[in-house]
């Protein structure tokens, strides 16, 4: 009752136990929450404003640099004579600078990556001569390109948004700068500029695993687009738009926007150099990221700390029952043969025997014991008598199957339940028994030993009321093998 009281009281001191640590974990995560999420967008700004700013940086470079080489090239004298003195369509090709001036534009696109073409263009003669030869009498006009007003009224480099090139229907943003002679318009020469390295640098300052940047020009409209171009997508583009024009230039406060079921924080900032706009779109999943890691490791070292608390209790438990089980074999095996001994074959006997009547099955019981066994001890010695005990009660326990039950008497004498085959089947079995007995040699310090068995069998009778009845009837056939001569079996 003591034992059982004790037990009821230790599970509810766990149980109670498992339920503080609980709430504490909650409370302490919950806290580390919102302390987290406090300190988060100040954080997430300082980052934020890197990135855009190295977003910024790297794509004014691409701009500063061809600015820089258009201004190198604007010296180059051979241009502003080819300028001067094509000044009708026809001269284009018979000019004798003309193949001289294709050579050096695509030295220098040889030379800069990034340049996707550089190009002359006349005002007086209306044509439009290209690093990659291409020409035009007919359509070309020049008062229709997209940057030659603001070319014409600026006396520096002018940077394009983008526009659809003339010779290749590329989609391209040009640097051009207008040719000039006595404050006179002589000519144009304009590098288009790849956008391909766009996605690149758009994609190398992505905000968290699932982040998005655009590039949007000053008209609002996209450069680069991280999304593609369903309706779905072009939905999302155009609330995208509407969003960004109430949202702080400094990234001080944020607006969301939904995307395939997922929440964004937007950010926007503008390129200082044309006013283009970076927008950058933050999960609001990897906002938490970092909150959620850190309550991840405090749910495992929780889960570990209740783990390894109930593998205790398991182990307690089991080695309580591992012990019991242990003392419960020991107290029902012979510690010499290893087979059971005389108390817990009895009460095996004895529930075979009762199942045997009540169901009508077949009982055999067979008594064994090794022959002059005696001589045994006085010639050889107790520990070898002990090792022809072990081996005796091994090769029985094989020979007669795990169906059989086996056990030792006392002293050299043993016994045996066979259930569900007839006597003479029992015999043959005893009769193997008793040959394989005789036939084994048992190795000692003192040689080899052979030994032999007289075994007594009997079956159970309609009449038998008793275990005890048929034992006793087994061990008197036992006595009659060993007077008729031994190393026999004899059934009664």
């Amino acid at each position: 009752m003591g034992g059982k009281f004790k037990s009821n009281l230790n599970f509810k001191i766990i149980i109670r136990s498992f339920i503080i640590v609980f709430i504490v974990f909650s409370l302490s995560s919950i806290f580390v929450y919102r302390q987290t999420a406090k300190k988060f967008h100040s954080n997430v700004t300082k980052e934020i404003r890197l990135e855009s700013q190295l977003v910024n940086k790297d794509i004014s470079d691409i701009f500063e640099k061809n600015k820089i080489i258009l201004n190198t090239i604007e010296a180059n004298e051979d241009i502003r004579i080819y300028l001067k003195e094509v000044t009708t369509r026809k001269d284009i090709t018979t000019n004798i600078l003309y193949k001289k001036i294709i050579k050096t534009f695509n030295n220098i696109i040889e030379l800069n990556d990034g340049i996707d073409n550089i190009w002359i263009a006349n005002e007086q003669a209306n044509f439009y001569l290209d690093a990659h030869n291409n020409i035009d009498y007919k359509n070309y006009d020049i008062y229709k390109r997209p940057w030659r007003d603001l070319a014409a009224n600026s006396t520096d480099v002018i940077l394009t948004d983008t526009y659809t090139e003339y010779s290749n229907s590329k989609q391209v943003v040009s640097i051009v700068k207008a040719f000039r002679e006595d404050s006179n318009i002589i000519g144009y020469m304009g590098i288009n500029i790849n956008l391909e390295k766009i996605p690149k640098i758009m994609k190398n300052y992505i905000v968290g695993k699932k982040g998005m940047n655009f590039l949007i020009n000053k008209n609002k409209e996209y450069i680069y687009s991280y999304v593609g171009d369903s309706q779905y997508d072009i939905d999302f583009k155009n609330e995208l738009i509407d969003s960004i024009s109430s949202i702080d230039n400094n990234c001080q406060e944020y607006k969301k926007i939904i995307y395939m079921n997922d929440t964004y924080y937007i950010y926007y900032k503008e390129i200082v150099l044309n006013n283009w706009g970076i927008i950058q779109l933050i999960s609001e999943k990897d906002i938490d990221q970092d909150i959620r890691e850190f309550l991840k490791i405090i749910l495992i070292v929780f889960s570990i700390a209740a783990t390894l608390l109930l593998l205790t209790i398991i182990f307690e438990g089991v080695s309580y029952k591992f012990n019991e089980n242990k003392l419960k074999v020991q107290a029902r095996t012979d510690s010499l043969t290893g087979s059971n001994n005389r108390s817990y074959f009895m009460e095996l006997a004895v529930n075979e025997f009762n199942l045997a009547k009540k169901q009508n099955r077949q009982f055999n019981v067979l008594m064994l014991d090794i022959d002059y066994f005696k001589s045994v001890n006085d010639n050889y010695g107790h520990r070898i008598g002990d090792m022809v005990l072990e081996n005796m009660a091994r090769l029985s326990v094989k020979s007669l199957g795990k169906n059989a039950i086996f056990g030792r008497i006392g002293g050299e004498e043993f016994a045996a339940i066979i259930m569900d085959i007839g006597e003479m089947e029992a015999f043959i079995a005893a009769e193997d028994l008793r040959t394989k007995i005789s036939e084994m040699d048992i190795d000692t310090h003192k040689g080899r030993i052979s030994i032999n068995v007289s075994i007594g069998l009997t079956s159970m009778k309609k009449n038998d009321l008793h275990l005890k009845d048929i034992i006793e009837r087994a061990d008197e056939a036992m006595y009659e093998a060993k007077k008729s001569g031994r190393n026999k079996v004899k059934i009664k």
